[in-house]
């Protein structure tokens, strides 16, 4: 029987109704940081070593580990890297050693003023690890790796107690579990890692992720393009609100949360063969199963069996995304199946709330990263309280955070760039871009924001370098194309 966790009314806002996502599974405990470190070798000084580009000013980075960095076929990569760089952004590619994410971090701090907004970390790169009181009083802390310790660079996270706070025994341990001063993010942060998955070649797997991202890209999926938003019966009261949120990116998305609906039986083999271009499951999980109400559960092994079709993955399931677990069900279903590009989820108990400051940013074509920024920014409003530490510090995005979900249809995709009667020149650009269409022409960055607007022609001088979306007119009349201004 599942018990229902309602957050205290001592917290305003959301999380005051909504039942706290838990890992029910009496069976599969969470491995702790020892586990994590005991099969590895101790840290060692941190060293770089320059791929490709230059990574001293370089706005994205790719991070790889030594072994990854030793075993990936050079052109899959470099195809990689050019299409990253279609997006405006200057990359580097680096190999880095097994150390302490304290060196990894204060290098990344370093690069960052100049210029760095986001990274992917490629392989088995060390993360740092977090200890959380259950703000509830339930009973149910929790250590957890978290990959907000790379996003965050500035704020001054403290190891003062062994074991937890409450425990009073003073002395560090290894594992944060204090934060103060300024905790917004400072880039962003993907993570590709297939070590995880035990069937076949953690390299291979890597190599199979690059290819299908390069063609997605290229290509696309064929309409319809529709979403899932699958809502089990905790939650299923907020559904609507959910399937609201997720029409800010994709027209088309079917609700179910009827409590006689959702189980194991109908999400696996109904839901997940149906080609839905995106799935976002509400339920009780661990790190590799999802516990349905009623079962059975779905686990990462039926994932890696069944290879559902889907693209993308907003995994409002519990530890579902704790990548430091073998067969992490997260990192099935982005790097073990034939079609995964990127899933967002959380290490821990949790989720992600507040949908609408995610998908907006993402159905005005912006990026995985840049939206889940924008998403952290809104939850650092204010400080970062209790509840909103305790649901959100797990949140972690696996695949490549460049990826942009809504650029085939909003015509950003690669072919057309820029539709008939709308014209855009020079097209790279740069310095000053002149652009004509008939109606309304509005510029947004990736991250959704109106960089210019204007009334059938548009002279812009002084953009950062990027790619800029350019639309003309309104409604299903409407002119796309982009712009990508170069140094």
């Amino acid at each position: 029987m599942l018990n229902v966790i309602l957050v205290l009314l001592s917290f305003p806002g959301v999380y005051e109704y909504t039942p706290l996502t838990r890992n029910l599974d009496p069976d599969r405990t969470p491995e702790t940081m020892e586990d994590y470190l005991g099969n590895r070798p101790p840290f060692e000084p941190l060293r770089v070593t320059s791929l490709k580009g230059d990574y001293r000013g370089s706005t994205f980075l790719v991070v790889m580990s030594e072994a990854m960095a030793d075993s990936l076929d050079q052109g899959i990569v470099d195809q990689w890297v050019a299409d990253i760089q279609e997006t405006g952004l200057t990359v580097g590619v680096v190999e880095v050693t097994w150390s302490a994410p304290e060196e990894i971090r204060a290098w990344l701090a370093g690069l960052h003023e100049e210029g760095l907004q986001g990274i992917v970390l490629v392989g088995d790169i060390p993360s740092a690890w977090a200890a959380l009181e259950d703000y509830t009083d339930d009973r149910s802390d929790e250590t957890f790796p978290t990959d907000y310790f790379y996003w965050d660079l500035d704020g001054e996270w403290t190891d003062l107690w062994t074991g937890y706070p409450a425990g009073g025994v003073p002395g560090p341990d290894g594992i944060y579990d204090g934060w103060q001063g300024d905790l917004f993010p400072e880039i962003y942060v993907g993570r590709i890692l297939t070590s995880v998955i035990l069937h076949g070649n953690q390299f291979r797997l890597v190599e199979d992720y690059l290819v299908r991202l390069h063609q997605w890209r290229l290509e696309g999926d064929p309409p319809p393009r529709r979403a899932l938003c699958y809502v089990d019966d905790d939650w299923s009261w907020w559904g609507p609100s959910y399937r609201d949120a997720m029409n800010l990116l994709y027209s088309d998305v079917e609700l179910v949360n009827q409590v006689d609906s959702t189980n194991g039986t109908d999400y696996r083999f109904n839901r997940l063969p149906a080609g839905y271009t995106w799935i976002s499951p509400f339920v009780h999980s661990g790190p590799t199963r999802h516990q349905w109400s009623p079962g059975p559960s779905t686990t990462s092994g039926h994932i890696w069996r069944d290879q559902p079709p889907s693209r993308f993955y907003n995994l409002f399931a519990c530890s579902n995304c704790r990548f430091t677990s073998n067969w992490c069900m997260g990192c099935v279903y982005v790097f073990g199946t034939q079609t995964g590009l990127a899933a967002v989820g959380s290490t821990k108990s949790g989720a992600m709330l507040h949908f609408d400051r995610f998908y907006g940013p993402l159905g005005l074509g912006g990026t995985f990263g840049s939206a889940m920024f924008q998403w952290w920014e809104y939850i650092q409003q204010g400080g970062f309280t209790p509840a909103e530490m305790y649901w959100h510090m797990g949140m972690t995005l696996l695949g490549d955070p460049t990826i942009v979900p809504a650029m085939h249809f909003l015509g950003t995709g690669n072919p057309p760039p820029c539709s008939p009667g709308l014209s855009i020149a020079p097209n790279p650009c740069p310095g000053t871009v002149f652009i004509t269409g008939s109606g309304t022409v509005t510029v947004t960055d990736l991250a959704g924001r109106i960089v210019a607007r204007g009334e059938n022609s548009l002279t812009i001088g002084g953009l950062s370098p990027g790619l800029y979306l350019v639309k003309a007119g309104e409604g299903p009349e409407s002119l796309t194309g982009r712009l990508t201004v170069v140094r």
